[in-house]
C-alpha cells in the first residue's frame, strides 16, 4: 500500500473556541493536516443538534451543519469557568501554535484567558478573534448572526431582485468568509512568528470582512460615480450583457465581459437569428458603451436562447469562447458530470455509524494532498487525549517583547509573480501586498486586462483610462507592474528569470494558456525547484469542461449558489460583487500560505490547483450536504432560518430602508418581546417556543413589520442591540462611508497615494494584524511602471539590454 503524502500543516497544533460562525476556519486548518482540537463545554456544544440529523444515522443527535464543518477535528470538553477547566486549557495554550475563538470580545479576558494572559503562558501563541464587529470601536459588543454580518457589510443590499427585500445567500456566507480570512491571516502570523519569536492578537471583524468582500460595490466605485449600487436582479451594473435567461427547459448565465467575447455572441445571434442590429459596431467595445442599450440587448439574446436547451447552449456558447453556464439546482450539482469525472465528492464514514456524501478539496495541492482521514468527533471522544510533547516543532518564545520595524512586515521576505486577470486571481496579492509581500504583476499592453479599459463614468469624452479604475485600486493596489508581449521569446526567457528571483508564482488564466507560453508549472519549476505554483480557474485543470471560460457570476450559477439562495419565486438570485471571485481568492491565500509553511519546513515547492467551481460548492457546505444525501434539491427560503425564529430583513421608514433580525435563543426572544412592547408573546401558543414561532413565521413577521416600517433603520438596530438582540441595518455604501461611526473609529477605510489622482479612499484589507498592520504603498500605476526598477534593479539588465528588449517587442512600453 502507497504512504500517504504528508499533509501541508502537519505538526500545527490548533486550540479551537468557535461557535458556528469560526468553525469553517478550524475546518480548513485541520483539512490540510494541523491538529485541531476542539474544546466544548461539558455535555458537548448545543450547536451539535443544529437540523437537519442526517437520515444515514439512525437516532443521532449529531446534526449535518456540524459534521461538515468539524470534520478532521479533536475534542476536549472543559469549563473554563472553572479553575480545574481553565488549567487544562493553559496546558494546551503551552504546547500550541494557533488559538481560534469567537465567544464576545472580552470574554476570554473576564474569565482570565485572554490574549495578554496567554501570551505569558506562551510567547509565541497566536490568538485569532473572529467577531462581528472586531475587539474595539462603539459596536463591539453588538450581537452578530449570519444575515445581520451581511446586512451591515454591504452585502444584503446588492444581493436579489430590486421588487423584493434584500435577501441573503444560502450557507451562511458571512461565517464562511470570515472564517477563510481568519485561516489566511492565522498562517501569516504564524509564519511572522516563526521568524520573530513573537505572537499576536488577531482582530478579525466579519463586518469588515463581508465590506472587503463586496468591495465590487463598495466606496471606490461610489466615489468614481456618486451611484450608490442597489439590486439589479441577475444582471450586473458594470457588465452588459449579463445575466440569467430562459431556454427550453431552465436558465443559462451569461455575461460578456471582453470586447472579442461581445463580438463572438453578436455573431452568434446573428446566424442564429437574422438580426441585424445586434452586429452594428455602436456595440464594439468594453461594457461600458453598451450600458444604456441593456434592456435591448437582452431581448436579442432572449431571441436565441429560446431556441436551446440549456445543455444545448451551455457547450455551443462554451465552444464559441462565451461564458455561458446552467443555472444548476444543487440536484444538478451532485450529478454534474465534469464534477463525478473529476471526483470531487467525497464518502465519508461517520464516528456513529453509517456514510455521507460531503463536498470535496476547494483546491488540490500536489505534494501535500487534502483529505478527510477523521469524521467530526463523538462528545467527549478525546478528553483523555492532550497534545503530545512537541518534537518536531517547538514554539518559538520570545524572553521580551521587542518592538518590530514598520517596515519588516509579515511577508516582507516573499516576492510574488502574479499572470493574472480580473478578480480571483489579482486580489491574492492585493492582500500579499498589503503584508509586505513585493508582488510583480506581468501584463501585455496588447491584451489589457478588463480593469484596464475603464472609462470613467463621468468623463466619457477621456476614453479608456488604465490606471484609474476604482476596481484596479481595489484588486491591484501595492503591486509592481512590468509589461511583457508573452508572444515574444525573448519576452518569456524575462519572465522565467523573473520567475528564478521568486517564491510564488499565482496565475488564472484559462487552462493551458501558460503552457502554450511555454510558463506552465513543469517549466517553472525546473528553474525554481521550491516554488509555490498556484493556478486558480473556473473549472480546474482537468475535467471534461477543464478549458471553459467563466466570471464569478457564471461560477455563482453553476455552483448552485444562485438556485439556492433567495425566494421560492426566483430561480436565480446573483450578487452584484461577483462572490466567488472573493471566495476563491480568499481560499487561494490560505493554500498559497499553507504551502509556504509546508517549505518552510522541508524545502519542498508545489503546485496548487483551484477550481472556483469546487471552492464555491466547499463554502456551500452547510447547504449543500443535505440534498447530497437526500437525493433532491433543498427549497429557497429567503431569509428565514430552519432552526432561528425570528429571521428576517423587515422594511423600515424611507424608501428601501430595511433592517435584519435574527434571534438566536430565548433570551433574544424575550428580549425582542420586551422592546416590541410585547411581553404578551412569550405566552402566546404560537410564539413561546422556536418550534412554534417557525410554525406561524408569517404571522410573527407581519408583525415585526408592523413595528419596524414606521422605524428608521438605525433607529431599529441601535434600540435591539441595547438590548441585546441581533439586529443590523441592510446598510448602502453611502451608509458605510459616511454614516457607520464605527468603521470610522476603527479606521476601515484606506486612503492610497495614487499616481494619477493624488489619493484615493479604497476598502481595507481586513487581516487583522496587531504585531506589524498592513499598508498599502500606492495606487494607479501604469502597465511598464516598473519596466526598469524590475528588469534593471533586480535583475540586474544593463541599459542597453534593456533598450533592445524594448525595440524588439519583448518588453513593452505604454
Amino acid at each position: 500500500m502507497e504512504e500517504a503524502k504528508p499533509a501541508a500543516l502537519a505538526g500545527r497544533r490548533v486550540v479551537e473556541l468557535c461557535d458556528e460562525s469560526g468553525m469553517y476556519c478550524g475546518k480548513l486548518l485541520a483539512d490540510l493536516g494541523a491538529d485541531v482540537l476542539r474544546v466544548e463545554p461539558p455535555g458537548g456544544d448545543p450547536l451539535r443538534g443544529i437540523p437537519p440529523q442526517p437520515d444515514a444515522v439512525a437516532n443521532s443527535p449529531m446534526g449535518l451543519r456540524f459534521r461538515y464543518l468539524n470534520t478532521n477535528k479533536r475534542t476536549q470538553c472543559l469549563d473554563l469557568a472553572d479553575p480545574d477547566g481553565a488549567e487544562a486549557f493553559k496546558r494546551l495554550v503551552a504546547s500550541a501554535d494557533l488559538v481560534l475563538e469567537t465567544m464576545a470580545p472580552g470574554r476570554l479576558g473576564a474569565l482570565g484567558l485572554g490574549y495578554e494572559a496567554l501570551k505569558t503562558i506562551n510567547p509565541a501563541i497566536v490568538v485569532v478573534s473572529m467577531s462581528g464587529f472586531g475587539q474595539t470601536g462603539p459596536h463591539r459588543d453588538y450581537v452578530a448572526s449570519d444575515l445581520v454580518t451581511n446586512a451591515v457589510g454591504g452585502a444584503l443590499y446588492v444581493t436579489g431582485d430590486p421588487e423584493d427585500p434584500p435577501v441573503n445567500l444560502a450557507g451562511d456566507q458571512a461565517h464562511m468568509m470570515t472564517s477563510s480570512c481568519a485561516a489566511a491571516s492565522s498562517l501569516i502570523a504564524l509564519r511572522q512568528r516563526d521568524e520573530t519569536g513573537q505572537g499576536q492578537h488577531v482582530d478579525i471583524s466579519a463586518q469588515e470582512v463581508m465590506l472587503a468582500v463586496t468591495h465590487i460595490s463598495g466606496v471606490g466605485k461610489y466615489l468614481d460615480d456618486d451611484v450608490i449600487p442597489v439590486r439589479n436582479g441577475t444582471s450586473l451594473f458594470a457588465a452588459v450583457p449579463s445575466g440569467a435567461y430562459a431556454c427550453k427547459d431552465g436558465l443559462i448565465y451569461l455575461i460578456v465581459n471582453r470586447p472579442l467575447h461581445w463580438e463572438a455572441l453578436a455573431k452568434w445571434i446573428h446566424e442564429e437569428t437574422g438580426n441585424e442590429e445586434v452586429i452594428d459596431p455602436m456595440f464594439e467595445g468594453p461594457s461600458s458603451v453598451r450600458i444604456e442599450y441593456r434592456e435591448l440587448l437582452d431581448i436579442f439574446i432572449g431571441d436565441m436562447t429560446c431556441k436551446y436547451t440549456v445543455d444545448e447552449i451551455y457547450h455551443e456558447g462554451q465552444r464559441r469562447h462565451i461564458a455561458m453556464t446552467p443555472v444548476s439546482s444543487s440536484a444538478q450539482v451532485a450529478a454534474d458530470p465534469h464534477l463525478a469525472a473529476r471526483k470531487f465528492f467525497v464518502d465519508v464514514p461517520q464516528a456513529d455509524g453509517g456514510r455521507l456524501v460531503m463536498p470535496g478539496a476547494p483546491y488540490r495541492f500536489d505534494a501535500t494532498p487534502w483529505r478527510i482521514d477523521k469524521p467530526a468527533p463523538l462528545v467527549e471522544a478525546d478528553n483523555e487525549k492532550s497534545f503530545e510533547p512537541r518534537a518536531d516543532r517547538q514554539p518559538a518564545t520570545a524572553a521580551t517583547s521587542v518592538a518590530i520595524p514598520f517596515e519588516h512586515q509579515a511577508l516582507s521576505d516573499l516576492r510574488v509573480v502574479e499572470f493574472t486577470a480580473g478578480m480571483a486571481g489579482p486580489w491574492i496579492g492585493r492582500f500579499m501586498a498589503y503584508c509586505g509581500a513585493d508582488v510583480v504583476k506581468v501584463e501585455s499592453v496588447k491584451r489589457p486586462g478588463v480593469v484596464r479599459l475603464y472609462i470613467p463614468p463621468r468623463n466619457r469624452e477621456l476614453g479608456v483610462q488604465p490606471t484609474l479604475s476604482p476596481w484596479f485600486t481595489d484588486w491591484d493596489a501595492g503591486k509592481r507592474f512590468v509589461a511583457l508581449d508573452l508572444a515574444n521569446p525573448e519576452a518569456t526567457a524575462l519572465a522565467k528569470k523573473l520567475v528564478a528571483s521568486a517564491d510564488v508564482v499565482i496565475e488564472n488564466n484559462s487552462t493551458g494558456v501558460m503552457e502554450k507560453l511555454g510558463l506552465g508549472y513543469d517549466v517553472l519549476r525546473s528553474i525554481k525547484p521550491d516554488l509555490i505554483h498556484l493556478s486558480s480557474t473556473g473549472y480546474g485543470d482537468s475535467g471534461p469542461c477543464a478549458k471553459y471560460v467563466t466570471w464569478g457570476p457564471n461560477i455563482e450559477a453553476i455552483s448552485g449558489l444562485s438556485h439556492l439562495s433567495g425566494y421560492p419565486q426566483r430561480e436565480c438570485t446573483n450578487t452584484q460583487y461577483a462572490y466567488p471571485d472573493a471566495l476563491s481568492a480568499l481560499h487561494g491565500l490560505v493554500a498559497v500560505m499553507a504551502a509556504l509553511d509546508h517549505r518552510s519546513r522541508t524545502g519542498e515547492g508545489q503546485h496548487i490547483g483551484l477550481s472556483q467551481l469546487e471552492t464555491t460548492i466547499a463554502s456551500l457546505g452547510v447547504a449543500m450536504i443535505e440534498p447530497l444525501n437526500a437525493g433532491s434539491s433543498s427549497e429557497r427560503v429567503g431569509n428565514r432560518s430552519t432552526y432561528m425564529a425570528p429571521h428576517g430583513c423587515y422594511a423600515c421608514a424611507g424608501e428601501d430602508r430595511w433592517c435584519a433580525i435574527s434571534v438566536k435563543d430565548d433570551e433574544q426572544w424575550l428580549n425582542l418581546c420586551g422592546v416590541l412592547g410585547r411581553d404578551d408573546w412569550a405566552r402566546d401558543p404560537r410564539f413561546e417556543t422556536v418550534e412554534a414561532r417557525l410554525a406561524n413565521i408569517d404571522a410573527l413577521d407581519d408583525a415585526i413589520s408592523e413595528w419596524t416600517r414606521t422605524r428608521d433603520a438605525h433607529e431599529v438596530m441601535h434600540t435591539l442591540q441595547r438590548a441585546g438582540v441581533s439586529a443590523g441595518v441592510a446598510q448602502n455604501v453611502d451608509d458605510m462611508l459616511k454614516r457607520d461611526p464605527h468603521l470610522a473609529d476603527r479606521g476601515y477605510f484606506e486612503t492610497i497615494a495614487h499616481l494619477v489622482k493624488g489619493s484615493v479612499v479604497a476598502p481595507g484589507i481586513p487581516v487583522g494584524l496587531t504585531l506589524v498592520p498592513g499598508r498599502t504603498t500606492r495606487a494607479g500605476a501604469a502597465m511598464g511602471e516598473d519596466n526598469d526598477a524590475v528588469f534593471g534593479d533586480l535583475l540586474g539588465i544593463g541599459a542597453d539590454e534593456l533598450q533592445r528588449l524594448r525595440d524588439v517587442g519583448a518588453i513593452e512600453t505604454p
